[in-house]
């Protein structure tokens, strides 16, 4: 089984979880960033693994656009986010990118990570009043300083237990 990670990165999380995941894998295997997706014939994959961050609850556009050129592939998505994994944001979101995987293609499995906010959206929090950018989330300070510690060694171990279970039996 030949596996293809391909992944949409703005800070770096989405980067770091997916070449852990890459080293996690047993077998050949290929990681290129979406921009490079010409160079690849996706024809030659058995399994393709989408790297993306949350944007508005669902894959970023690079990663949701990449997404929804693909058909009948064996579908897998490693997602990053700065709230907790337990929250009802991080539940929304896997639900989101299972529908978007599902839409064209055989959706398998699919895992979240935390990571931490980009300097610019950070930046922009500190221009404009949280509840005017996230009207809804009213702890997002405390998202964001728990978040900037991520990725770690336990969104790492959930990175290994995915491949673990999808990957390596």
């Amino acid at each position: 089984m030949k596996t293809l990670i391909i992944y949409s990165s703005e800070t770096g999380n989405t980067k770091m979880v997916c070449e852990k995941a890459f080293e996690y894998i047993n077998g050949e295997k290929v990681i290129i960033p979406i921009k490079e997706k010409d160079s690849i014939n996706l024809d030659e994959f058995d399994n393709i693994i989408v790297g993306t961050w949350i944007d508005k609850a669902n894959a970023n556009s690079e990663a949701k656009k990449f997404i929804n050129t693909l058909a009948n592939k064996n579908l897998f998505f490693i997602g990053t986010l700065a709230a907790s994994l337990t929250s009802e944001h991080a539940k929304k979101c896997f639900n989101n990118l299972r529908k978007l995987c599902s839409k064209k293609n055989n959706f398998v499995d699919g895992v979240l990570a935390r990571g931490r906010v980009s300097e610019d959206l950070q930046e922009k929090f500190t221009k404009f009043p949280l509840n005017i950018i996230h009207k809804f989330v009213p702890n997002m300070k405390e998202i964001i300083l728990e978040a900037d510690a991520h990725p770690n060694e336990t969104d790492f171990l959930l990175i290994k237990d995915f491949i673990g279970k999808n990957f390596n039996n």
